[in-house]
């Protein structure tokens, strides 16, 4: 018996039966030990070799970045522009050859048949696009994708400014945030956000109450690689939920074979005096890889053109581990993350003779407090931590991954006193996904796959909004994908199943839970079924022009505040209260994309139409109120009607000389509820961005290498297509700048940045930013300096 089979088999023999969540993290290393001995009846090893070059000057390309996303492995050529590529397995496997400053090529090669392979480059202006992974079954390059996807890279993430996960990727065409000042952002797609929304990281989806306005998403940003951003309904491989789009967060490729190596990541923002540090130690040992994270940040509150804001402020901790192996059978990931946050809950009460903010006491707030590091009630205590293993088996023209994860997710928010939190949700969730690929020949791809999810939320606070719940979800669904030299056809069917089970809850004359008494929330259970589906094709007319259209039907359960809400929801000031009758949202979008690129100029235009029916919304009807400790709020019930989105991105980035990029994007998104024939809310404006980029030429020997400026343009209209509890939102016009370069530092690349937001300290309202209600403007001027400082000791396994 082997090492693995033999700690299998403790863990089977000695795990006790009382502890419940004792079980489920065992139950966690049986499936990842599993994975292992399943090397054991996987035959076969290769390696591929070759040299990367220039296609026009056959110069070696020293540096450049080989990656296999299915095996989540890659390497980079040495200074003879040679790679190898060691423990392959014998299937046909997509590589992405990448090198600055020239075209990304994506080449699908046979293992079995093929040990060396040369790669050439061709020169480009134009950024290189990534490989995408989201919305398809295997790795394919993002022009044989039938969905809309936006792929970020690192680089991009760290340089642009931002206080959180979402805040860094608003700027992307199609993308944009609801916020609740400095560190809660949650994303919205083309005008869907909330339950709309699936977020995938490190191949899970992420379970964090994000029904909620004043919930963010509880991720490290600073343990993101990549994100790809899939634009419109992704039901089809992710179920409920998925019915505006998916944000997949990716982790980085591990470290190169007989190498320990790091990076620490340092930033600084002025007006909010953001400090931001996070190290990274990693190592690959003939497969067997590990990584360790940790981060914290702290942020004082920011500075408005006008005035501090109280209580904005925020504190973060977290810290990560990750540890697998990476054979010629595959690779399988154990992940281990604690994310803990503490922030300010800005309520935007002030006294009526002097404008100034009032604390929860009553107080006036003096300006050194008001741009205090300290975080005062009302604020937040969020822990989440997850745990989940992710394993993806090769063996000739077949996959099987297949991951399950557990998320423990606290959230306390403190309003009255610090003592005690007034709501306390607890809330945990299992979630389990298997898929099947068989690939026919080298153009036919078959897809079968299974997912789930197990969900209990208990309260524990003083307060209530939404019950306590169970929630069974399952799915099932089937793909097809064929493939020609210019024209890719795919078509795939989806069933899901969900039951939720609402628990009573009835107040005694104190508001004490009790057996009998006034009841706040009614027990009964539900059930919600839909059948989805998806089609679409590519078609490239020649190498510069390239075709995309998709057909999808979407699909969203309603959630529990949908269902069950009977509560003050604090921040909104309205008292909400759900409606047990709803039943799914179901959608059918439209998208087409087309596309042209060249050496000096890339354009992309993509259109899409969103017809939702049964849309879920809260009106208020008559002018209900309702009184809550003195104070009368409006009363929102949840209701349903079919309801319309279109709109369409436009990119055009102009590359006419190699050190000048000019890039340009156009978004526009327009939705109506067909019911009532008023605006959809949280609507963004018509945005439109322009950057200028200039690199400038530096030696060869200079210790600076690609030092850039960059200045930007963000415009932002009217928005006077508002739902009735919105307000009309005035146009603004952003400066913002980027400057940085790296530098080489013995035998390492350092990277140094400079980003500057909102230059002219514009006063401005964003149309999605939930203080706007309460009379708060949006940040000033902002400065960002950061450092991003790689370290290690590297072994050459060259060949």
């Amino acid at each position: 018996m082997n090492k693995s089979s033999l700690l299998l088999h403790t863990i089977l023999i000695n795990s006790p039966q009382k502890d419940s969540r004792i079980m489920r993290i065992r139950l966690f290393l049986i499936i990842f030990l599993s994975s292992l001995v399943c090397s054991s009846i996987i035959y076969g090893q290769n390696v591929l070799s070759g040299h990367v070059t220039d296609k026009e000057t056959g110069q070696t390309l020293p540096g450049a970045t080989l990656y296999l996303p299915d095996l989540k492995t890659g390497t980079s050529t040495d200074k003879d522009g040679f790679y190898v590529l060691h423990n392959l397995p014998g299937s046909s496997l997509a590589i992405q050859v990448s090198y600055m400053g020239y075209k990304a090529e994506v080449v699908t090669v046979d293992l079995i048949k093929v040990h060396s392979r040369d790669f050439q480059l061709s020169p480009s202006a134009i950024e290189a696009k990534e490989v995408v992974v989201t919305g398809n079954a295997l790795s394919s390059d993002n022009d044989r994708s039938s969905f809309s996807i936006t792929p970020i890279n690192k680089e991009k993430l760290l340089t642009l400014p931002s206080t959180n996960l979402i805040n860094s990727i608003s700027t992307i065409p199609g993308v944009s945030e609801i916020t609740t000042g400095g560190e809660i952002s949650k994303p919205v797609i083309r005008g869907l956000g909330y339950n709309s929304i699936v977020t995938l990281n490190e191949g899970v989806r992420q379970e964090g109450n994000q029904w909620g306005d004043e919930h963010g998403i509880e991720i490290d940003q600073f343990s993101a690689d990549r994100i790809e951003v899939l634009k419109g309904p992704a039901s089809l491989f992710y179920g409920s939920d998925a019915m505006g789009g998916v944000i997949n967060i990716l982790e980085q490729t591990p470290a190169n074979p007989g190498s320990v190596n790091g990076e620490w990541i340092s930033q600084f923002s002025t007006n909010d005096r953001l400090f931001s540090n996070s190290a990274m130690v990693e190592g690959n040992q003939n497969g067997w890889i590990w990584r360790v994270r940790g981060t914290y940040k702290t942020a004082a509150s920011y500075l408005t053109p006008t005035e501090w804001v109280y209580n904005s402020g925020f504190d973060e901790k977290n810290f990560s581990l990750m540890a697998g192996v990476v054979k010629k059978w595959g690779y399988s990931h154990l992940h281990f993350s604690s994310f803990n946050s503490k922030i300010g809950m800005i309520d935007g009460t002030r006294d009526s003779a002097t404008n100034q903010f009032i604390d929860y006491k009553g107080n006036i707030v003096t300006e050194e407090s008001a741009r205090s590091r300290s975080v005062e009630v009302p604020y937040q205590l969020v822990s989440h931590n997850k745990i989940s293993s992710i394993t993806n088996l090769l063996f000739k023209d077949n996959q099987v991954r297949f991951s399950v994860g557990y998320q423990g997710n606290n959230r306390k928010e403190f309003g009255e006193s610090p003592d005690a939190p007034g709501l306390y949700f607890h809330l945990d969730s299992w979630t389990y996904d298997l898929r099947y690929t068989h690939l026919l020949g080298k153009s036919v791809e078959l897809v079968g796959g299974l997912s789930g999810m197990t969900q209990f939320n208990r309260n524990h606070g003083t307060e209530y909004l939404i019950p306590d719940y169970d929630l069974q979800d399952w799915g099932a669904f089937v793909y097809t994908k064929k493939t020609w030299e210019r024209f890719t056809f795919n078509l795939g069917l989806r069933y899901d199943y969900r039951h939720v089970k609402v628990y009573s809850l009835y107040l005694d004359s104190l508001g004490y839970p009790a057996p009998s008494g006034d009841t706040l929330f009614r027990a009964f259970s539900t059930n919600f079924s839909a059948l989805t589906g998806s089609t679409g094709m590519t078609f490239r007319l020649n190498k510069a022009i390239n075709f995309k259209f998709n057909i999808g039907r979407g699909f969203r359960a309603p959630n529990i505040s949908e269902l069950s809400a009977n509560g003050l929801h604090e921040g909104t000031f309205r008292y909400e209260i759900g409606n047990p009758d709803l039943v799914p949202e179901t959608s059918l979008q439209i998208d087409g994309e087309i596309s042209w690129d060249n050496k000096y100029l890339s354009m992309a235009f993509n259109g899409f139409y969103n017809i939702i029916d049964n849309f879920i919304y809260y009106r208020n009807i008559d002018g209900e109120k309702k009184e809550v400790n003195g104070v009368w709020y409006p009363v929102y019930r949840y209701t349903q009607g079919n309801s319309l989105l279109k709109g369409f991105e436009f990119e055009l980035d102009i590359h006419p000389v190699e050190p000048l990029h000019f890039d340009n994007s156009l978004d526009y998104v327009w939705g109506e509820n067909l019911a009532t024939g008023i605006p959809l809310p949280y609507i963004p404006a018509l945005h439109l961005t322009d950057q200028v980029k200039w690199t400038f030429k530096i030696g060869k020997t200079s210790a600076i290498k690609n030092p850039y400026l960059q200045l930007e343009l963000e415009t932002h209209f009217n928005q006077n297509r508002i739902d009735v509890f919105e307000t009309v939102t005035p146009g603004y016009v952003l400066l913002n700048f980027n400057a940085g370069t790296n530098l080489k530092v013995q035998k390492q690349i350092w990277t140094f940045y400079i980003s500057g937001t909102n230059l002219l300290d514009t006063k401005y309202y964003d149309h999605l930013s939930r203080l706007k209600e309460v009379g708060i403007y949006n940040m000033g001027r902002r400065i960002t300096f950061g450092l991003v400082i790689p370290f290690g000791i590297y072994r050459n396994e060259r060949d």
